[in-house]
Formats: C-alpha cells, sequence, structure tokens
C-alpha cells in the first residue's frame, strides 16, 4: 500500500511541476539561423519553393528514406501542399502549405505538425547570380501546460542545430547542382 502512495504522491508531483513551469515558461518561441551559399539566388529559391526539391536536401527525407509524401496543388505557388508520414519518431506525420510567396525573396508556410501544434516557418532569399543568403524561421505559440514541455524539446541548441543541419543540406545541395527545376 505504501508503493502506491509513494507513486500517486510522484504522479501528483509531475503534474505540479508541469503546471508551475507551464505558468512561468513562454509560450511563444522564435527561431532564425542564416547561411550563405555560394550559388545563383535563383538555384537556391527554386530548391526552397519547390516541394519536390526538398527531397534533395531535407534532413528528414534523410532520416527515413521510406518516407512517404506527397503534393497537393500546384508546387511551388501559393496554396500547394506537402504532407508527410514516417514512422521515425523524429519524423512523424504532418504537412506544410505555402501561404504566401513575395518577390521571390520570401516564402511563408503554414504547418501542421500534429498533436495540436501549427507553427509558421519561412525562408527570406536575397543574392546574386554568385551568392545567395538565406534565413530559415519558426515561429511558434504553444499553450499552456504544453509550453513546459516544448520547452524541454524546443531549446535554442536543439532547434538551431536542426536549422544548421538543414540549411548545410541546402547549401552542399545547391552548391553542386547545375539544376535550376
Amino acid at each position: 500500500m505504501k508503493i502506491l502512495k509513494f507513486i500517486g504522491f510522484l504522479v501528483v508531483l509531475v503534474v505540479v511541476i508541469v503546471l508551475v513551469a507551464g505558468a512561468v515558461m513562454k509560450k511563444d518561441f522564435h527561431f532564425e539561423r542564416k547561411t550563405t551559399i555560394n550559388a545563383p539566388k535563383d538555384r537556391v529559391w527554386n530548391n526552397i519553393v519547390m516541394f519536390e526539391n526538398h527531397k534533395k536536401w531535407s534532413q528528414w527525407q534523410q532520416l527515413d528514406p521510406k518516407m512517404k509524401t506527397s503534393i497537393s496543388g500546384m508546387d511551388g505557388t501559393v496554396g500547394a501542399k506537402m504532407s508527410w508520414e514516417s514512422e521515425h519518431k523524429e519524423v512523424g506525420k504532418g504537412s506544410q502549405t505555402i501561404k504566401s510567396i513575395r518577390d521571390n525573396e520570401r516564402i511563408d508556410y503554414d504547418m501542421d505538425l500534429g498533436q495540436g501544434t501549427k507553427p509558421t516557418s519561412y525562408f527570406k532569399v536575397t543574392g546574386d547570380s554568385v551568392k545567395t543568403d538565406v534565413a530559415w524561421g519558426m515561429d511558434a505559440h504553444i499553450g499552456f501546460p504544453f509550453n513546459a514541455i516544448a520547452g524541454i524539446f524546443m531549446t535554442d541548441k536543439a532547434m538551431n542545430e536542426m536549422f544548421d543541419k538543414g540549411l548545410s543540406m541546402l547549401k552542399e545541395t545547391s552548391e553542386k547542382t547545375n539544376d535550376t527545376h
């Protein structure tokens, strides 16, 4: 009987800790990382705006080459949507939809990562025929008490590593390819 009381006490303690942490932790998250790519802006832009090209540089595709993806709508235009499904725990199931495209310099996405998580993401691209600067960002609002759990997984360090890896793969792909489609 004492063990049941102890387990009950631990459960209540964990719930209280999560509730208190959720009350004091931030609910809005913003992450952005940047890189310079030694490739023409048009090539980099096409690797970003076309969902079909994400297969060339997606770190999640690399984590799970068997990941199922589908694209609906006209790829590379507002309203196009890419959905994915994977059994890999770091990839999971979700979608992103192109929300806006501005002057071939900025693209914004609405994302659905499941379980009520719906961040927005964007790429900002500036450059010329030789060099391109890319910023990749994400904003998310995670309500109470789930923000306490998100605060554990969405640390600056973890998110920066994820964004840096993706930008590195985009850089590698864009610098080695001659294909702009």
